[in-house]
């Protein structure tokens, strides 16, 4: 009889102190990101669709994201004939600036973009990793600002599957920080 209370006691204590474990250290954090940023830079979501337009916006319409509370997230969409790369971030005033590029194939471009997220692994904010890669790799790009937030992925996302070249397309949805 005395033995069970014994066993009780230490595996009771022995959770406790399990759960009183110090956990390990994280990364650094940069006065740029927030615990946002962070969770999401180590989180991104990442949603492609290729096929026939119709049934491809039908897709976009149904993500299961949440996409203002994202500050930073690209489209990547291509057509029979060319491409387009829509980088969208979001401004202090909620509003966002939406950088779009023209260009032929997109498929190295992706390359250099998954490349920079796992290099990064969720240290640093990833949007701006992002960022860096696409200036880096297509330049200044179409600048627009002062775009309303959009309600859903649909309002994002479609335009650039409706007028990509041809019947068939492939996009790709990255929602980094």
């Amino acid at each position: 009889m005395l033995i069970l209370p014994l066993i009780a006691a230490s595996l009771l204590g022995g959770m406790s102190v399990y759960a009183q474990s110090t956990p390990s250290p994280s990364p650094s954090i940069s006065p740029i990101m927030n615990r946002d940023c962070v969770h999401q830079s180590q989180n991104t979501e990442l949603y492609g669709f290729c096929g026939a337009k119709d049934v491809t916006l039908e897709k976009v319409a149904g993500l299961p994201i949440d996409i203002v509370k994202r500050r930073v997230f690209i489209q990547i969409t291509q057509g029979s004939s060319s491409g387009e790369v829509k980088l969208y971030e979001r401004q202090k005033d909620g509003t966002f600036t939406v950088t779009t590029w023209n260009m032929g194939q997109t498929s190295l471009l992706l390359s250099d973009i998954d490349k920079s997220m796992f290099e990064n692994k969720g240290v640093n904010c990833v949007g701006e990793q992002v960022t860096a890669v696409l200036k880096k790799k297509l330049g200044k790009g179409n600048v627009t600002t002062g775009v309303a937030a959009p309600e859903t992925p649909a309002a994002a996302f479609s335009h650039s599957i409706k007028n990509a070249p041809g019947d068939f397309v492939r996009t790709e949805m990255i929602c980094l920080c």
